[in-house]
């Protein structure tokens, strides 16, 4: 092989190394973001970028603009927010359970142990 043959052959490998070890992964982690944005309902439990956990109340879709949706963030706090400024999603509504018939979530510590309520 000539010099400019080896220069070439490792040129293109060093191409196809920065395509699979940094491009690749991008673009499927943004697919995998597009399907959860585009999923989402009201109900779901999501982290946003901020990463501040909220369930979702609402979306809205404009005629024009960006999608919003109502967030409540706890204890009567209702945000809006663009549906770009969702991370990442907790629990789907149909996964989220009601609370038990005590009234209480059955909380749990980090050590997993059960955290009685008030």
């Amino acid at each position: 092989m000539q010099t400019a043959e080896l220069s070439f052959v490792v040129i293109l490998g060093v191409m196809a190394a920065f395509y699979f070890i940094f491009i690749r992964p991008a673009r499927q982690e943004q697919r995998r973001l597009e399907e959860t944005i585009r999923d989402l309902q009201a109900g779901d439990e999501i982290i946003t970028t901020a990463g501040f956990f909220a369930r979702i109340l609402e979306i809205r879709t404009p005629e024009e603009g960006p999608v919003e949706m109502t967030l409540d963030f706890g204890d009567g706090r209702h945000i809006r927010a663009l549906i770009t400024a969702v991370s990442k999603r907790v629990t789907r509504a149909e996964d989220a359970a009601g609370p038990p018939a005590n009234g209480h979530a059955g909380a749990t510590n980090r050590a997993g142990e059960k955290v009685q309520g008030p």
